[in-house]
């Protein structure tokens, strides 16, 4: 189906040319731009399993006209992996920090059962390109309506969830500031193993970059931070503080390591974002 976050049929399908299998509970709404060829309308996990027995059954008799090997999707991923290493290595003492260095970083020291929150900003759009996830259910993403905030109260909800798991948060400073409250309820309830990683940038980075992308120009989204070291001991959490791409693994691994919630403040380059913007337009699937 269509939901509201994804871009509308007049904007993909305005030739009308576009051949729409639409995979949905409830049949399709249709208009002028969404025609559907075919509408598969049932439980969506039972619909996807059955298409699949059927498309390796094709493929098995030799009547697929596509191929099982996925090769596109396979040189999409190949890129995306030679991108995300492309700064492990950085070791500069101090300066700003790219975002495939703070998350190759993350998914070093995190186990596979562990959990990474991602709240809505700039640092969404990382994490959701980039970070590696080999285990179901690991990755909490507040996409939809994409309100921010959602960092904070997810971790609780994590950690009642699964108590035992390490639950490590990113933010950007305005989402994490929109729930800062919740700091006094992790600790209330005792939470240990729980990390909450700020990227700085003092400026309400997506909207900014949406701003930029849609109009050439952005209007003024900066703004001014509080002491983060002294907030995170206002509430007995623990402060940590990146200097550099050098100090990031250490800095961490302390982190983590720490016998209460841990706050990691991270100065952020986000001069590549229209770098990304760019990787994510040429991607195609050919059919």
């Amino acid at each position: 189906g269509v939901f509201l976050v994804e871009p509308p049929p007049h904007r993909w399908n305005k030739d009308r040319g576009q051949r729409i299998i639409h995979i949905d509970f409830v049949p399709a709404e249709t208009d002028k731009h969404y025609g559907c060829l075919v509408e598969v309308v049932g439980d969506l996990a039972h619909s996807l399993w059955g298409l699949s027995e059927r498309a390796d059954a094709a493929a098995a008799a030799g009547s697929s006209p596509f191929p099982r090997d996925y090769p596109d999707f396979a040189a999409i991923r190949d890129d995306m992996l030679r991108d995300f290493a492309e700064f492990a290595d950085d070791d500069e003492e101090t300066g700003l920090v790219k975002p495939e260095k703070v998350l190759w970083e993350v998914r070093r020291a995190l186990g596979d059962e562990d959990i990474l929150i991602s709240d809505v900003g700039a640092h969404k759009m990382w994490v959701a390109r980039y970070y590696q996830t080999p285990t179901p259910n690991t990755v909490i993403i507040g996409n939809g309506f994409c309100s921010m905030g959602i960092a904070l109260p997810g971790i609780i909800g994590a950690k009642l969830a699964r108590p035992d798991a390490t639950v490590l948060a990113v933010c950007g400073d305005g989402g994490f500031l929109m729930n800062v409250q919740e700091m006094e309820t992790i600790r209330r309830l005792g939470f240990k193993r729980v990390v909450v990683m700020v990227w700085v940038d003092s400026a309400l980075g997506l909207i900014e970059w949406k701003q930029q992308n849609h109009f050439g120009r952005h209007t003024d989204l900066s703004f001014a931070n509080p002491d983060f070291d002294l907030l995170a001991r206002a509430f007995d959490w623990a402060p940590f503080t990146v200097t550099g791409p050098a100090s990031l693994a250490s800095t961490l691994a302390d982190a983590l390591a720490a016998d209460k919630p841990a706050l990691v403040t991270i100065p952020i380059d986000y001069a590549r974002n229209d770098a990304l913007t760019k990787k994510l337009g040429e991607i195609t699937i050919r059919s």
